[in-house]
């Protein structure tokens, strides 16, 4: 009987570790996702900022645009919401009243802004 329990308790463990990781992984597949996107971007803007030669202005601002959504991949890519999520819960304890007019604000402008569509 002790063998079936302990195969059970590992069975039980696996299927934890599995949909925790399926999260995770799910997690990852979303910031790559758009890291991706955020890297097309980027070397697209770079692209068009390097063939305007008559408006050198343009050109430079184009580069610096294509650079800084280079190095926003990189941080989505690093980005790990485990620390952000306790940053927020903690501020959520040290000042709840404050919290719950930033998400009523937050849902307010959302509203809005979905009501219009």
């Amino acid at each position: 009987m002790e063998i079936n329990d302990s195969v059970a308790d590992k069975a039980e463990e696996t299927a934890e570790e599995s949909q925790h990781s399926g999260k995770s992984t799910g997690f990852e597949n979303v910031k790559n996702s758009i890291a991706d996107k955020l890297h097309d971007v980027a070397g697209v803007i770079g692209e068009n900022a390097a063939e305007q030669d008559a408006q050198p202005g343009m050109a430079q601002y184009g580069m610096r645009a294509s650079e800084w959504l280079n190095q926003l991949a990189e941080y989505v890519r690093k980005f790990d919401y485990e620390p952000a999520g306790a940053r927020v819960r903690a501020f959520v304890r040290q000042s709840p009243g404050r919290s719950m007019l930033i998400a009523g604000g937050v849902g307010l402008i959302l509203g809005a802004i979905l009501r219009r569509r």
